[in-house]
């Protein structure tokens, strides 16, 4: 049976290094935690968000199936996080797994869960199964160290609060409507990242994540741009801290032009994956009195409505 994990699980995680199939290109890129701190984060300071639970395996070196998913509080998505064991992962306690940690995300206010899951890997078909379905492919490039830094004529500068109109318009131009539905607009003044201009507009946005390990960066360019290697060149020229850590750019199959300027940059392509989505049931609890003149003598009516599902 799935449940919360405890205390006295942790030791047992112990056997579990490298074990993890990590559906969070930005945890895994960007924090790179074990499974171990991951679990311990989630017994000690649940108030953070990151929900952990376990469901027993017949195996005698793995005894525990194990997921974690995380839901900030200000945000309508929540992320699966990674599941572990790897080589046990199509075992049919996922199911249950997945149903524990989203109803806990669910009670949160979360309306659907995010992941992202390499193809042809169990982990796939396992999150077909439990009702998450394909938005968008990817594939995540790391760029190299070495690379030429371009002309020097284009300038990527930090993005203000200015720009958030700029940026709108050129997210709902570019990304197509059934991506749009799962990742709305980027909001100010929560996000980071870096805007460059082309003819007095925005022509390009990246969004960066800068983390210990890495810098994950997910770029917006107008498609019919001069020169895109010269755009992207100018981007990792002036990002922070790219020469102490590994630049990552995730990109989406509608960005082709992005990918080959990559290709011809000399970055490594990583495995090909897909964005998944799972909607979630939105539950309310509410009580509405109406008052009747003509039953001027009667006790107001109250008709309660409570447990209403809307399925999307």
């Amino acid at each position: 049976m799935a449940r919360n994990i405890a205390w006295k699980d942790l030791y047992t995680l112990l056997r579990y290094q490298k074990q993890q199939q990590y559906l969070d290109n930005t945890l895994r890129l960007v924090y790179n935690p074990g499974l171990f701190s991951s679990a311990l984060l989630s017994i000690a300071a649940p108030a953070l968000g990151f929900f952990t639970g376990v469901h027993p395996l017949d195996s005698k070196h793995y005894p525990l199936l194990i997921g974690q998913i995380y839901h900030s509080s200000a945000s309508l998505s929540a992320r699966l996080a990674f599941l572990a064991p790897m080589e046990m992962s199509s075992q049919t306690g996922v199911g249950k797994l997945l149903s524990l940690l989203t109803a806990q995300v669910g009670e949160r206010g979360a309306v659907q869960i995010l992941a992202e899951v390499p193809l042809n890997v169990p982990e796939e078909n396992i999150l077909y199964q439990a009702g998450f379905r394909v938005y968008a492919e990817q594939q995540i490039w790391k760029f190299p160290r070495k690379f030429s830094s371009g002309t020097g004529n284009i300038l990527w500068i930090p993005i203000s609060q200015g720009d958030g109109d700029q940026i709108v318009s050129l997210y709902q131009k570019i990304i197509p409507g059934a991506v749009q539905r799962v990742e709305p607009p980027p909001a100010f003044p929560k996000i980071e990242g870096m805007i460059c201009w082309h003819e007095g507009r925005a022509a390009g946005f990246a969004e960066t994540r800068f983390g210990p390990k890495g810098i994950l960066v997910d770029i917006i360019l107008e498609p019919e741009l001069p020169d895109m290697d010269e755009y992207l060149a100018a981007l990792i020229s002036n990002l922070p801290y790219r020469n102490t850590r590994d630049v990552y750019l995730r990109v989406r199959s509608y960005q082709e032009r992005i990918a080959s300027a990559l290709v011809r940059a000399g970055a490594d392509p990583g495995p090909e994956q897909r964005a998944v989505v799972k909607r979630l049931a939105v539950h309310y609890n509410a009580k509405q009195t109406f008052n009747y003149q003509a039953f001027e003598k009667q006790p107001d009516i109250t008709t309660p409505i409570s447990n209403t599902e809307i399925k999307n």
